[in-house]
Formats: structure tokens, sequence, C-alpha cells
């Protein structure tokens, strides 16, 4: 038996290709929502960022103070907030002074690039780790043989920017509002286990006025809140500011001795 070659007629062919261009532009249409999705990070955000992180990255010095708040909860299970304040001086590339009070705690940190101390002005001891380099490196010191978290360390780094984009999944500009009579855009973060929030000042000196970081990952997510004051790119900070002198009496501990007390204080605060 022959073949039989069958011959499509014009309408049949016409209706074919009018349906598979249908099934296409359908398919199409189903794909273009995800072209046109907006980036994870709002690009206005992350410029905004930027300027703010390339600012405080180029001073070659500042001082800052902020008034920290932190949510804590208490073993009979009433929140509380818990406040200090920091004071920041800092000369890059490689000199630092950090202060913290409050009513239970008053310490410093001092880098004078050749050493790294953390002092305990209430119970008037210290420790002395031998170190040099850049700011960066003398925080990861200072987190890694004391125990302790640099206080707002992401603004002090080289590249402040980069170091709070590391983990973000998203981040969008929420939009102005003042802080304390400041002006300022709002800006949004999130990663894995933390939301945070930043309100950087408009104009020409766009520092961070506060921030905000909300712990998901914790019962009730509590929450850090940083009230920045009083910034000052103008007046100089020579080389006795980061000097530190034992006062009198002050006893030298191993630096270990000072890192596990430090932990065992972490750990009785996560307890309560």
């Amino acid at each position: 038996m022959k073949a039989r070659i069958r011959f499509r007629s014009p309408v049949r062919t016409s209706l074919t290709l009018a349906l598979i261009a249908c099934a296409f532009s359908g398919f199409m249409a189903l794909s273009a929502p995800a072209a046109d999705e907006k980036p994870a990070i709002d690009p206005h955000a992350d410029e905004l960022l930027k300027r703010m992180g390339d600012y405080l990255g180029e001073a070659k010095f500042f001082s800052v103070s902020a008034e920290v708040w932190q949510d804590a909860q208490l073993s009979s299970g009433q929140r509380v907030q818990a406040g200090r304040t920091v004071e920041l001086q800092v000369r890059r590339p490689d000199r630092l002074r950090a202060t913290v009070h409050s009513t239970r705690r008053n310490r410093e940190l001092i880098y004078d690039g050749n050493s790294l101390t953390l002092f305990n002005r209430v119970q008037n001891f210290y420790g002395t780790v031998h170190t040099s380099g850049p700011l960066d490196q003398a925080m990861d010191v200072a987190s890694e043989q004391f125990g302790i978290d640099m206080p707002l360390e992401d603004f002090i780094r080289s590249d402040p920017h980069k170091d709070l984009l590391q983990k973000v999944t998203s981040g969008s500009d929420i939009g102005p509002v003042t802080v304390l009579g400041v002006p300022c855009e709002h800006l949004a973060f999130t990663q894995n286990n933390i939301d945070w929030q930043v309100w950087i000042e408009d104009g020409p000196t766009p520092v961070p006025r506060k921030f905000v970081i909300t712990y998901k990952d914790e019962p009730n997510s509590p929450q850090f809140t940083a009230i920045f004051s009083h910034w000052d790119f103008i007046t100089k900070l020579p080389d006795f500011v980061f000097k530190f002198e034992p006062p009198p009496g002050a006893s030298k501990l191993k630096v270990q001795e000072i890192k596990a007390e430090n932990e065992s204080r972490k750990s009785k605060t996560e307890e309560k």
C-alpha cells in the first residue's frame, strides 16, 4: 500500500498556528511577572545605605554617642528594657576607644595600634592583648580573645555597607521620617534570623541616627535599639586619647580569665 500524503488545509494550518501562538503567549504571560519582579533589595535603599557606609568608612576620624536599649526578660517572666550609653572615638586606620556606661557596667575597650585593652572600671581590672593591624582585625581579636560583642561595630568597620549586607535577603526604603527632629530616610532589611532597620540622616551628612535589630529566632522577638547623637567629624583625636594608663590599684588579669567571666555573664543573661 502506498503511503498517503495528507495536505493540511490553509484554514486548519492557520488555526493550529493561532493555537500555538496563544499557548506561547500564555506561557510568556505567566513568565512575565518573574521578569518584572522587584529586586530583593530596593536599589534606592541600597544606594542610601552605601552612601552612609562610604561616608563613615572614608572618614579619617569621628566621635559619636549612642543611647542603647535592649529588651530583657526577668526570671518572673516580665519583660523590661535595659539601657546603657556608648561613646565611640575612632581614628582610622588603627585607633579606637569605646566606652560603655550603665548602672551596673562601666567598661572601656582601647586600641592604640599595638595593643588592645579591655578595662572594667567598676571592678578595677584590665587585660591586654598585643595585636596590630586595622580596626576590622582588632574588633575580631576583641571578640575572640575577650569574649565580647563590640558595641555598634558595623558602623566602625572599614566598609559598613558591605558588612551590614552580608546576610541580607531583602531590603526596602520605608520613606522619610524624623528622629529627634532630624530629617532621615527609614530603611528596613531582613535576614534569616533577624530584621533590622536604620534611619539615615538626610543631607550632606548621611550618618545613622537610629538603629533597631529584631531577633526573630528568640522568644517574643526582643529588640535592640540605638539612638545616635553628637556626631563629630571635626575635632581631631590625638594619640593620647587611645593610650591606656591603669588607674591606681587596678589589677591586671589574664585574658583567659576575663573571657571566661564575660561568657559566664552572657550565659546568665540568656537564662534570665
